[in-house]
């Protein structure tokens, strides 16, 4: 029998876009911080790394659904 080729589930675009959107605040927050030595550089970072973790989390949640 021939094996059917997975599709990429949709729930696994999610987590991977809310890490991605976190990854892109990170680098947003440390260029703010480097540019004006301000401390909302810190506070963008910090949501930026809340988000990543976020990810994380939905990608732990999605998992069983990806693989069944």
């Amino acid at each position: 029998m021939a094996r059917k080729k997975k599709k990429w589930n949709r729930k696994f675009w999610i987590p991977t876009i809310v890490e991605l959107t976190g990854i892109a605040l990170m680098c947003v927050g440390l260029g703010y911080e480097m540019a004006y030595h301000a401390d909302l550089g810190y506070i963008i970072m910090t949501s930026g790394s809340i988000l990543i973790a976020g990810g994380g989390v939905l990608y732990a949640k999605f998992k069983p659904w990806l693989e069944g």
